[in-house]
C-alpha cells in the first residue's frame, strides 16, 4: 500500500474549482473499484492524504493522471506503508 501526501502549492484563486470535482470524481472512482481505500483533506486546507492499495507502477499511473497533478496545483509524497488495520476501521 501507498499512503500519498498532497500539499497545496498554488493560492486558491489560481486553482479552477473544477480540478478539485475531477479529482474528486476520479478518487470516488478508485474508491468503489478498491484502489482508494481512504482518502481527505487535511482541516487547515493545506493539502490531504489518499492511502492507495496497488502496485508502484499503478500509483505511477494514477498520480501522474490525477487533475491536481496535471495542473500542478499538488506536490505530493508517496511511501510505501506496511499499514496494519484495527478491526473497528472495517465496518
Amino acid at each position: 500500500m501507498w499512503l500519498v501526501r498532497l500539499t497545496i502549492k498554488k493560492p486558491m484563486n489560481q486553482i479552477d474549482p473544477k480540478w478539485f470535482e475531477e479529482h474528486e470524481a476520479r478518487n470516488g472512482e478508485f474508491r468503489v473499484k478498491g484502489i482508494i481505500l481512504a482518502n481527505g483533506a487535511f482541516a487547515d486546507g493545506s493539502g490531504g492524504s489518499i492511502l492507495y492499495n496497488c502496485s508502484k507502477e499503478e500509483l505511477d499511473t494514477y498520480l501522474s493522471r490525477d487533475p491536481l497533478v496535471v495542473h500542478d496545483v499538488v506536490d505530493y509524497e508517496a511511501k510505501e506503508w506496511n499499514v496494519t488495520f484495527s478491526p473497528k476501521i472495517l465496518v
